[in-house]
Formats: structure tokens, sequence, C-alpha cells
């Protein structure tokens, strides 16, 4: 299934940019008139297809869609015990979001962050809400733990993407338990309803995109969706849901579909893992359920999606979706502020900081694979392995 990875590599991409826009242009993704440098954001706001200006939510929505999807086929197949798949896991997740907290403890601890200064210029309050702690290795360290086995939040956070951690792990956990009874072995079909039930008494948290996920992969969703018709068409439905605006100026369409959504009730209880969508959120997560199934069904985006750059960006995708933060706040916000000072205009600042941005951002992804993931990668697998393989029996004496 190549061709999901270069899914997730576009869709890691898409949060790079969208967060962008969020420093630099914040009405655009809130309809805000007070985060505007013009008029023309605010308008544009409640406009859907805003990808990069407003996409980050469907990115991470698609990013859990596809890890239930990919989790379930691996786990079907895999003859690991549920302790050695659970160790592989944490090792998986557990090592790349450790060297991300630390990245962004650098970052802050050396004076490397400008987000603040170019926050009074840009108007965004997203912007400004970034890094307001004092810089702390040990609390950095205790992020890492945090944002994998905790409720981490954006007040001390140094990396602001983490929040999606606990749901990844969760919903790991959540499917090697299930897998661990033998039901999707013997009875897919009962365990994907069992999956999808659950989903919807969890469908207002992020969670659920998960459960669906895998539900999508136990039920065959690829032998439907590759009968349907008229699938651009379909696929431009379904891009509409996921780009439901969150900024206040959406249209009366919008606000119908958001009271649908407003129904669904909250999770009983707070626990890490249980992060709460908006209401905009969950058809995000409705369309990168959709979105996952029409692909997986659809040979012609397979080919479009599989091709060397798609299967290069998934290839980076993790460490791409982890490092950019602390580059946006190191590298595009103080090229921002020399422009600026410079006496350019306020656009060809944020032209020129996009320029040092991009390649920026892909360095420290390629950076981030080479000594981080990948070694995550085979240190999880041998663990697995290791914890997997039979124990050895006494010699036996040869005559």
């Amino acid at each position: 299934m190549s061709y999901l990875d270069g899914l997730r590599g576009i869709a890691a991409l898409n949060v790079a940019l969208s967060h962008f826009v969020m420093a630099f242009d914040f009405a655009v993704y809130t309809g805000r008139p007070e985060h505007a440098q013009g008029s023309w954001e605010v308008a544009l706001s409640a406009y859907p297809f805003l990808f990069i200006a407003a996409g980050g939510n469907y990115a991470v929505c698609i990013f859990l869609a596809l890890s239930g999807f990919v989790l379930a086929k691996s786990f079907h197949t895999s003859d690991m015990s549920a302790v050695a798949l659970v160790v592989k896991r944490t090792l998986r997740l557990g090592l790349p979001v450790l060297a991300a907290s630390l990245f962004g403890w650098f970052v802050l601890a050396s004076g490397l962050a400008f987000n603040h200064e170019a926050a009074a210029i840009t108007r965004s309050t997203w912007l400004s809400g970034q890094f307001t702690q004092q810089p702390s290795l040990t609390d950095a360290l205790f992020q890492a733990w945090n944002s994998l086995l905790g409720i981490p939040t954006r007040a001390n956070s140094y990396n602001s993407v983490l929040w999606t951690m606990p749901v990844e792990f969760l919903g790991s956990l959540l499917l090697i338990g299930i897998f661990a009874t033998r039901l999707p072995a013997n009875r897919p079909r009962w365990a994907a309803i069992i999956m999808l039930a659950l989903g919807i008494m969890l469908a207002r948290s992020y969670i659920s995109v998960v459960l669906f996920g895998a539900a999508l992969y136990l039920l065959d969703a690829p032998r439907f969706t590759a009968r349907l018709r008229w699938r651009p068409a379909i696929l431009i439905l379904v891009l509409a849901l996921g780009t439901v605006p969150l900024s206040i100026e959406r249209w009366p369409i919008w606000d119908a579909l958001l009271a649908i959504t407003a129904l669904v009730p909250f999770p009983p209880i707070i626990a890490p893992g249980l992060t709460v969508q908006a209401d905009a959120s969950i058809w995000h997560a409705i369309s990168a359920v959709m979105l996952v199934a029409l692909i997986t069904g659809w040979p012609a985006a397979q080919r479009l999606l599989a091709r060397p750059i798609g299967q290069y960006l998934g290839r980076i995708s993790f460490p791409l979706y982890l490092a950019h933060i602390p580059v946006l706040l190191s590298v595009a916000c103080p090229v921002f502020l020399a422009a600026q000072a410079a006496g350019l205009s306020y656009g060809t600042s944020v032209l020129i900081s996009f320029v040092a941005y991009v390649p920026s951002f892909l360095v420290a992804a390629m950076a981030m694979e080479k000594a981080v993931d990948a070694p995550s990668i085979r240190l999880a697998a041998g663990a697995a392995n290791a914890l997997s393989e039979p124990a050895a029996g006494p010699a036996v004496p040869t005559a």
C-alpha cells in the first residue's frame, strides 16, 4: 500500500504549510478582523477547499484514519504477541516524540525562537501562544512523556503538534487489545462492528477516527469503493466536507452542518488520548475516513500517490510533522522580522520568510528521518522481534 504513504506525505506537508498561514495570516483560519492584515482574508475564510490555509486539522484526521487502516492490516497479519506489539509501538512513537520535544527545548533555550516578536506584527494569537514558558530540560522531558502517556497542554509544550500523539498511542493500544482477542482473525465483520460501535460512542474524540479507519480494513472497504462510479465527483464532495471552515464567518450551509455535529455527546471521561473534537472537526474526521476508503479502491489515484515524490514525502512524513514547528519559530519568524526591519512590505516579508521556511523544514525532516526516525523503526522492530522469539531450550548433548 505504498500509495497510502503518498497520502500521508501530502497530509504532513499540508500541516507544515497550514501552520505557516496561521502564523502570518491567522484571519484566513479564524475569520476574525483583529487577526487580519487586510479585508480579503475574512471573506476568504468562509470558503471550503482552503487546504493550505486552514486544512491542518483535516490533515491530522487523515493521519489518524490512515493509522487505523494500516495498523489493522499490520496487526491482522502479525504473529507477534500483544506485549511485543505494545513495545514496538511505544518505541516507534516515543523516541521521535522525545527528539521533537528536545528539539523544541533547544530552540527555546538557545534564544532562537522569535515567534512573540513576529506575532506582534502578524496579529496571530496562535503564534504568540507558542513557547510561553521558561525553558527547562526537565520540563521538556516531562512533556515528551506527557505527549505519549498523558494529557499534553499547549501552555508548556515544546512542540504543539505533539497533542496528537496520545491519540495515536491510545488508538494503537485499543487496536492491539482487540486483535489480541483473535476476534478480527476469526470474525472480522463482528470485530469491525465492535470498532464502529466504539467509534460512535467516542465520536466526539479524535480516537474515533483511528477506530473507523481500522473498521475500513476489516470490512474490506476497497472491494466496495472499487465498484464506485463518478469517483472525481465523490472526491470533490469528500474534500468539501474535509474543509468545513473553522472561521466564524462561515456560510449558513456550514452552520447547518455544524448544528448536526453539535448533537454529538462529549466523552464521559477525561483521559489521555480522548482529545475532544470541535463540531467542524467531526466533519473533517468523517471526510478523512471517506477519503481513505475512496483512495483504497481507486487505482488511478493510487498510481498518482505512489509516484516517487509521494513516496519520499511519505518516508519523511512523521519527522516533517514533528520538526516543522521549531523551524517555523526559529527560521521563518526571524527571516520575516529581518525583512520587515529592512523596510519591505508585509507581503514581501511573508514571501521571503516562506522561501526560507520550506527548504528549512524539509532539511530538518530529512535529518530527523536519518538520525531519529529510521533508527527508532529498527530499534522498535528489533525489540519486538526479540520478545516474540521463543526462549532457547536447554542444549542437548551430542555423543
